[in-house]
């Protein structure tokens, strides 16, 4: 199994190394490679040049259907929902949120860390490729503990990716999969 996700220095991170391919079944370890090589090219390019045209459909999208929100309250702590532009800062610390969390590539962040340190926001940025790619256990777990620190000392977590449907979901079921658990 691979799990990826991408870092700042060389692009690519890998947690879990994928179980090469046994010879004698016909695959070679070269073959294996290659072939993810060129998945994670495919989908690296393919993420890229989805990003901007879905990016304008959810905004297009949210302004002629009212029953599209940008985010949702999910529990008390916690807001979900899709990419924040600069000018949702202010609204978001109007909200109360107190900690935001993104998980995006750097193409696909439009509201840089400084913003958010300048409203008195503090901001968990775990770069996470979309469509072929899932967040690594040590990111889940560090984004699971980041809200649980906010949410005990009061502050709301603002949860997202780029529509708020894949990645950052991720992270908020198995949030309530993990406070449903304690709580019993």
């Amino acid at each position: 199994m691979r799990i990826e996700g991408l870092n700042e220095e060389d692009g690519l991170r890998t947690e879990e190394r994928p179980e090469e391919e046994d010879e004698s079944a016909g695959g070679s370890r070269k073959d294996g490679m290659a072939v993810w090589n060129t998945k994670r090219v495919l989908g690296g390019a393919g993420a890229r040049a989805l990003f901007y045209s879905t990016l304008v459909y959810n905004i297009v999208r949210n302004k002629i259907q009212a029953e599209f929100r940008w985010w949702d309250w999910i529990e008390e702590f916690v807001l979900l929902g899709a990419v924040p532009f600069r000018s949702d800062v202010g609204q978001l610390k109007n909200l109360g949120v107190g900690a935001v969390i993104t998980l995006n590539g750097p193409y696909e962040t439009l509201a840089p860390t400084s913003l958010y340190q300048a409203s008195g926001i503090h901001h968990l940025v775990l770069p996470t490729r979309d469509y072929l790619f899932a967040q690594s256990m040590g990111d889940i777990c560090q984004a699971v503990d980041f809200i649980h620190e906010h949410a005990s000392s009061g502050q709301r977590t603002y949860i997202h990716c780029k529509a708020g449907w894949g990645r950052s979901t991720t992270i908020v079921v198995l949030l309530c999969v993990i406070w449903l658990s304690i709580r019993g």
